[in-house]
């Protein structure tokens, strides 16, 4: 099989690429003030208006969610019952 410069074989005329994206999300183990609540939450409203998908045919991209831990949680208060 002889590669092609894009990516192409000789047998498979389509590319073999993928593109792998990778989206963050607010991880539930946060501990925020009220200010950087308001602020991270409306930094994912804006993302979420202004998602562009690069050009890119979806059958070319694979989206990868990656949790966004801020700052963690200190003391977690378990019981036991």
């Amino acid at each position: 099989m002889h590669i092609r410069p894009d990516g192409s074989t000789k047998y498979n005329s389509e590319p073999d690429f993928k593109f792998v994206v990778l989206e963050k999300f607010i991880s539930i183990e946060n501990e925020f003030a009220i200010k950087e609540g308001i602020l991270l939450s409306s930094y994912f409203f804006l993302k979420r208006l202004g998602q562009s998908d690069f050009g890119l045919e979806k059958s070319d991209v694979v989206t990868e969610q990656v949790p966004l831990v801020y700052q963690p949680i200190k003391n977690v208060a378990l019981n036991r019952k």
